[in-house]
């Protein structure tokens, strides 16, 4: 078992969410920005809502819905203080199953490369302990236990694949997709080791993509202005390149 301490301000947004991430299923596992501050570690983006994946969204819509303020459907819940849950369905079977199967139609597309990482990651998910303590004087403020959290490898496979889904009118969900993934390639010392059991079909398209983004001179010059509005830390796009290289090198 893991712990990770975040700091955050009484009724703020760290706060908040790890006091309802303390309540729901433990079936769920924790993606987006908090998950990817307790792998990355602080100071990070600020991260507003919870995201999660899990296998049986039905079994567990009821359970959701009666600890939520309100439930509109389709895997949404929004909790006290205008907090947002949003759970993502993964498929019932095993990532490399799945790659296989709809491989038999032809190239895997973006969303389907896209759905297989989200069902290997909520399976590569681990468990940890988080803790939140005051900015201002480290007074414990909320905890949630046992909760299963994306790991690092899963996080990035998720990302990778979601960024060329992003809609061009939500140009600040690529910018922070893409600012996740450089810090979490320069601060996953195991990264290699964890893609390197991605389904094939996937592991290549990502690691171009990062390749992409990160090292060809075009593409980097355009994270670097997407980028650029998270700037604390501000990325190294230089250690990322090289983080890159070495990953392609070793997976």
């Amino acid at each position: 078992m893991t712990s990770v301490v975040l700091s955050g301000r009484p009724g703020g947004t760290t706060h908040r969410a790890v006091d309802v991430l303390a309540r729901l299923p433990v079936e769920l596992r924790l993606i987006g920005g908090l998950a990817v501050m307790c792998r990355v570690g602080v100071p990070h983006r600020a991260t507003v809502d919870l995201d999660a994946v899990t296998r049986g969204l039905a079994e567990q819509d009821a359970t959701l819905s009666g600890l939520a303020v309100t439930a509109p459907g389709g895997g949404q819940y929004r909790f006290d203080n205008d907090l947002e849950l949003d759970v993502i369905d993964v498929a019932p079977q095993d990532a490399g199953s799945l790659a296989e199967e709809l491989a038999l139609a032809g190239p895997l597309t973006d969303l389907e490369l896209n759905i297989v990482a989200h069902a290997w990651a909520h399976d590569r998910a681990t468990t940890l302990d988080l803790l939140v303590i005051n900015e201002d004087g480290g007074a414990p403020l909320a905890s949630a236990l046992d909760r299963m959290v994306a790991s690092a490898g899963g996080l990035v496979a998720m990302k990778a694949t979601t960024v060329p889904l992003r809609a061009s009118a939500r140009p600040e969900k690529r910018a922070s997709d893409l600012y996740d993934l450089g810090r979490l390639i320069v601060r996953t010392a195991t990264l290699p080791d964890e893609l390197s059991s991605l389904p094939p079909l996937v592991r290549g398209p990502v690691l171009d993509r990062l390749m992409q983004w990160f090292v060809d001179p075009g593409g980097r010059d355009r994270t670097y202005r997407e980028a650029r509005r998270f700037d604390d830390p501000p990325l190294d796009l230089d250690a990322i390149a090289d983080a890159i290289e070495d990953l392609t090198a070793t997976t």
